[in-house]
């Protein structure tokens, strides 16, 4: 796959970007690392094996975009070098992986790095170094509220417990007497969810009537799933990464529980993934979650530019995706996005990039569109506001099975958080 100079490469889960890197000194200026006068050198971690290995399209897709933007000139005059580590969704590796990003390869900036257990084994590491951690791929909201503590940490997707909101107030005001039963991860990922799933629901929140928790390495769910059956919850909400989701939805079909209503999070919420949960034989009637990028299967927005940009881009730097974008891989989009954004941050840093240009960057931006997001959806951010996405759609499972897709209903919710 010809690529003018560079070679992206997908073999078994493992991504490389090489790029011509040309060393040069900037007069009496002393570069930051991972800057020169050709190139910036970023890299994160995610998990290309392991548990949460469906997730590996995202640094795929934005291996993708920065060789797209390469193509185009690259962040003036500079092409971008994406190193990827897999960490296999475990923070044990997370580190070592990191610290070698940072001391060995010297990057930029850690960009992009998955999972809220493996962000948090290196968040402290990361500030002390003053090194940016940016626009990570988890919505917890320690990465806002910390910004005081961790200022050179900044996370891109709408935050976790403010998604838990909205499916509480949803709840509270559609379905008043809901007896319902929550599944999370065992860790802080499932527990901000599920905080915000209460706080959502509020006065309602007594009628949680089981909530059972699961730990990542597990492969059964039946336990969980008849503790809540036998508590006699009629709506399922499910905090869970895509294989444990995928895992709970054949699971309650299979031992004759059918709920009302089930909503899974949006880290799940992929089509892809729904429909493996249907030909395994999950029941997905009334499925709900939420949205903030677009989709490249719902007819409406199949002629929005990001849509368009997307299937160009894909289709060109990262074939072997492209059909997992057509067929509903919210992922792909999620990592040209996130992608977007950086390269937005990277343009506004500085003629020659800073670490803290970039931070400022990041934290400064005044309703930008990135064009893989919602339609509607504004990033904005300030030094005492570091959220970047604060809006949400929600989204219902339509159609027959496997054959259904996500459809949008109701208007954005704003100031999620």
């Amino acid at each position: 796959m010809g690529m003018k100079g560079r070679v992206l490469a997908v073999f078994a889960g493992v991504i490389v970007i090489a790029a011509v890197a040309v060393t040069a000194a900037f007069g009496a200026h002393r570069a930051d690392p991972g800057i020169t006068s050709s190139s910036i050198t970023i890299g994160g971690t995610f998990p290309l094996t392991g548990v949460a290995s469906l997730y590996k399209t995202i640094p795929a897709a934005e291996a993708a975009y920065f060789a797209y933007v390469n193509d185009h000139g690259g962040v003036n005059g500079r092409k971008v070098n994406f190193d990827v580590k897999d960490d296999a969704y475990d923070p044990s590796k997370t580190v070592p992986l990191t610290q070698q990003l940072v001391e060995q390869d010297n990057v930029f900036a850690v960009f992009g790095s998955l999972g809220t257990a493996p962000n948090l084994a290196i968040w402290s590491y990361l500030n002390q170094k003053k090194v940016p951690q940016v626009l990570i791929a988890t919505g917890d909201s320690y990465w806002g509220f910390s910004a005081k503590k961790y200022p050179w940490t900044i996370g891109w997707q709408p935050d976790y417990p403010g998604e838990g909101k909205i499916y509480g107030k949803y709840i509270a005001a559609n379905t008043p007497n809901a007896k319902i039963g929550v599944l999370y991860q065992n860790d802080a990922f499932g527990k901000n969810y599920y905080a915000g799933l209460r706080v959502g629901l509020g006065a309602k929140k007594s009628q949680v009537v089981s909530a059972q928790s699961y730990d990542v390495t597990q492969t059964s769910l039946a336990q969980q799933i008849l503790a809540l059956k036998a508590a006699g919850a009629d709506t399922f909400v499910i905090f869970a990464t895509p294989s444990p989701t995928i895992t709970a939805l054949v699971t309650a079909t299979k031992v004759g529980w059918s709920p009302k209503a089930t909503y899974v999070g949006n880290v799940s919420a992929n089509r892809l993934f729904m429909q493996l949960a249907a030909s395994n034989g999950a029941n997905l009637s009334g499925v709900v979650s939420t949205a903030y990028t677009v989709s490249a299967t719902y007819a409406p927005q199949a002629n929005t530019a990001g849509v368009k940009l997307a299937k160009a881009i894909i289709g060109q730097y990262a074939p072997a995706l492209l059909p997992s974008l057509n067929g509903g891989d919210g992922n792909v989009i999620y990592g040209l996005g996130a992608a977007w954004t950086m390269v937005y941050a990277l343009q506004h840093a500085g003629k020659t990039p800073t670490r803290a240009g970039l931070m400022k960057a990041l934290k400064s931006m005044n309703n930008v569109t990135d064009p893989f997001t919602y339609p509607g959806i504004k990033m904005q951010t300030s030094a005492k506001d570091n959220f970047p996405i604060e809006q949400d759609i929600l989204v219902k499972w339509t159609g027959n099975g496997a054959a259904g897709d996500w459809t949008p209903f109701g208007k954005l919710y704003s100031g999620v958080r």
